[in-house]
């Protein structure tokens, strides 16, 4: 079995991955792809940054799956869309200080699932 990312085994680092992950995939153009205006510039032809973090994306993908629904569209909303935390509580049905409870247990989950006890 491969070593989760060292990056995710971090309330820092889960939240920093969050608030990144659609980065590569909101580039200047349509397309992941990046043609280069010489070989030297990219060799592997994709958006600097996209191959670097394929494992990092997949992995908190993998980690996400194991939250609730409600957990996961918490922090969606939170950290991808960045929405005010009012916002993210009257889209939940919850209030403010549940929402801030909620994403904090979540994001504890999200780094616990990448310790050698909790990744099976």
């Amino acid at each position: 079995m491969s070593v989760p990312p060292l990056k995710l085994q971090t309330p820092e680092h889960v939240v920093r991955c969050l608030v990144t992950y659609t980065d590569w995939w909101q580039p200047d153009t349509t397309s992941v792809l990046q043609v280069a205006v010489s070989r030297s510039q990219n060799q592997e032809g994709f958006r600097q940054g996209l191959i670097d973090t394929l494992d990092e994306r997949t992995e908190i993908c993998r980690r996400m799956e194991h939250l609730t629904d409600r957990d996961r569209h918490l922090l969606f909303l939170w950290y991808v869309e960045q929405r005010p935390t009012e916002e993210v509580a009257r889209v939940l049905g919850i209030s403010r200080r549940q929402c801030f409870r909620r994403k904090s247990r979540a994001i504890r989950t999200l780094v616990q699932l990448g310790e050698p006890d909790q990744a099976a």
